[in-house]
């Protein structure tokens, strides 16, 4: 967590989310998160349309949240006008494929729980204390169910030993990563696949990223928390490129169902639809794509972004789950 370990890698630069009521998203993500909304703004228009497949004359509000000064882990909350919507997550899934959560880190979690509570947030269980392997560290964690189903993970770094991961980034976030109500940008976000190996490759051969955590999840602990079988084992591998918020959780289940979000995460739904990645050179993101086999969902075009601007934009499906990839090179 501590280290950058790929410094040409790519992070989660805006995680895309569709509300069902954009002010009590911004509750949420503006309020009590803390991060900082834009002016609300409508997306609309033929290149609109287009990378979103959406019939003519659709149309969304939407809001940019961030912490200024960090261009990773961002969201765009985007309230799409169609009459037909659907919840992307049925709300008793716990590890479901696609792309599953946000995480955000505190310093206090047990009280930040009861005041989320206290809002109405549905609580997975207290928070847990758990050690990570070798010389990770030790955090303290709690799922709930936040807006527009999406899971939320909130996190306290509970180690500050200098010599572990864990408290190697507490004292990054400490100096970097604090909004006005003391929480961060999405520092990971969750990814579950049906094959970590291709989800892995996409991460190292078109993001550039590099693993920074490879185990598997047995703990009772971990699994009580994530509401997952008792016996429950999840490969997990952690992604992380040129920052360290940003980072991507892939997940596979080894012994264990789940639910496929996949086919309903797209627009107009409500939840959890995309991740956007900033690349270098999106003619070379392409071409890895390519080699990799990447269903492609939107040609390469030219789009201009709430909150990002103009930019060059190509959206594919991960090999590994089919989840929606949007890569974008700005300018």
């Amino acid at each position: 967590m501590g280290d950058i370990v790929a410094p040409e890698g790519s992070p989660l630069s805006v995680a895309v989310v569709g509300v069902e009521a954009m002010e009590r998203s911004l509750a949420f993500y503006r309020d009590l998160i803390g991060l900082t909304a834009s002016a609300p703004q409508t997306w609309e228009g033929e290149a609109f349309e287009k990378l979103w497949h959406l019939p003519p004359g659709s149309k969304a509000t939407a809001v940019f949240c961030e912490l200024p000064g960090v261009t990773v882990g961002r969201v765009l909350l985007l309230e799409f006008n169609a009459t037909k919507r659907k919840h992307i997550r049925p709300t008793d899934a716990a590890r479901a494929f696609g792309l599953v959560n946000l995480n955000f880190y505190t310093d206090h979690i047990v009280e930040d729980s009861k005041t989320f509570a206290a809002k109405g947030y549905k609580f997975w269980s207290e928070p847990a204390h758990y050690n990570l392997s070798g010389k990770a560290g030790a955090p303290t964690e709690v799922v709930f169910d936040g807006p527009d189903s999406m899971a939320i993970n909130l996190v306290e770094l509970t180690s500050s030993d200098p010599n572990t991961r864990v408290g190697q980034m507490r004292a990054y976030v400490k100096q970097h990563g604090r909004t006005p109500t003391g929480y961060t940008p999405v520092v990971t976000t969750s990814h579950c696949a049906r094959n970590i190996s291709k989800a892995v490759d996409f991460h190292i051969q078109v993001l550039k990223s590099g693993v920074l955590i490879d185990e598997v999840m047995s703990s009772p602990v971990q699994n009580h928390f994530l509401r997952l079988p008792e016996k429950a084992k999840t490969a997990v591998k952690f992604l992380q490129g040129n920052h360290m918020f940003g980072k991507v959780a892939l997940s596979q289940p080894l012994n264990y169902p789940c639910v496929d979000l996949v086919p309903a995460a797209i627009a107009p739904n409500i939840g959890y639809i995309a991740q956007v990645y900033v690349v270098k050179n999106i003619t070379e993101a392409k071409a890895a794509c390519e080699a990799l086999q990447c269903e492609v969902y939107t040609p390469l075009m030219d789009i201009n972004m709430p909150g990002v601007g103009a930019c060059t934009s190509y959206i594919v499906r991960n090999p590994g789950s089919g989840a929606l990839q949007q890569l974008i090179q700005l300018g």
